[in-house]
């Protein structure tokens, strides 16, 4: 009896994605074919125009009112890949059933955010009654966390955002759009010495001096002028009250 070396292939794989594919070529001349492994280790949704807001209460009674299907009675390869794709559907259903876009002009807040934002302002506010210095600490402690969450958020949505990135539709341009522009920087108004703070404004007030003057108060000429163009401004007096009697008493309090 003539027995025969046989290799197995091992891959280790984490987090991938269903389906995936297994391929053995046949190509070499050897007892070792080839192995091809396809997998998908990541998807991301394509960027919302506006944000979505879910009541997870109202996902789960969805789903569980809807989930008809029938696990028992799966026998076959074809009859689980089929189960799958309809549980799919219903989990997309449910959570399309209990979400709702958030209007533009309001700023979606993530809800652990949110959360700890109101325990912020409760510690805060019972810190202002009571004076326990505990209070203080406490909202001190949430701030922290409420600034680390909201730059990790940051940071995982400008990843999203690279990995969506494509040159097909143009998103690729407008995304680098900004760090091509190029920002003209406008220097300070230094005088001689180069010093800011001081040579800034006595040359805005030497430029102003140099624009405007003062009137001549003593030039009987100049009074004239200015007297003229006064009055020109001013209008006629069309209602003249000569006909009101005086009072008969002065109105003192």
């Amino acid at each position: 009896m003539e027995i025969t070396a046989s290799t197995i292939d091992l891959a280790l794989v984490k987090d991938f994605l269903y389906p995936y594919e297994i391929h053995s070529i046949p190509e070499l001349s050897s007892d070792h074919n080839p192995v091809i492994l396809n997998f998908y280790f990541k998807y991301t949704l394509p960027k919302s125009q506006s944000n979505i807001k879910t009541n997870w209460k109202k996902f789960t009674d969805n789903l569980i009112n809807s989930n008809n299907l029938n696990f028992i009675e799966i026998n076959t390869p074809e009859q689980l890949d089929e189960a799958v794709f309809q549980f799919e559907n219903l989990i997309m259903d449910a959570k399309i059933a209990a979400s709702k876009s958030v209007p533009a002009d309001q700023t979606y807040i993530d809800p652990t955010i949110r959360q700890l934002n109101n325990e912020r302002n409760h510690a805060r506010k019972m810190y202002q009654k009571t004076r326990n210095p505990n209070f203080n600490r406490l909202a001190g402690k949430l701030n922290k966390k409420i600034i680390k969450l909201n730059e990790k958020i940051e940071n995982n949505s400008f990843t999203n955002k690279l990995v969506n990135v494509t040159t097909e539709d143009g998103i690729l341009w407008d995304f680098v759009r900004p760090f091509k522009k190029k920002f003209k920087n406008i220097s300070a108004i230094n005088g001689p010495t180069s010093i800011a703070l001081t040579d800034k404004a006595n040359c805005l007030a030497s430029s102003l001096e140099k624009q405007f003057q003062l009137n001549d108060t003593h030039d009987a000429v100049t009074e004239l002028l200015v007297r003229n163009s006064v009055e020109g401004f001013r209008p006629p007096n069309k209602f003249n009250f000569n006909d009101i009697a005086p009072p008969l008493h002065p109105l003192w309090n």
